[in-house]
């Protein structure tokens, strides 16, 4: 029996320009592929559960 069960899930959309430069766009690439930005993105997804006494059960994944 699985010991947890999905309720929910969250996407997150990211959105450039259509006329921006292709140089432009691979600098934006590698930010959101960096490990930095994901480092960042699980501190702050932590931050916000930790708003909510309620969600203190919930276990949280995220991945590219």
């Amino acid at each position: 029996m699985a010991r947890t069960v999905v309720i929910d899930e969250l996407h997150v959309t990211i959105r450039v320009p259509s006329d921006l430069s292709e140089i432009r766009a691979d600098e934006v690439h590698r930010a959101l592929t960096g490990e930095e930005f994901m480092n960042r993105l699980r501190r702050a997804v932590r931050a916000a559960l930790r708003a909510f006494p309620e969600l203190a059960v919930a276990r949280v994944s995220l991945t590219r």
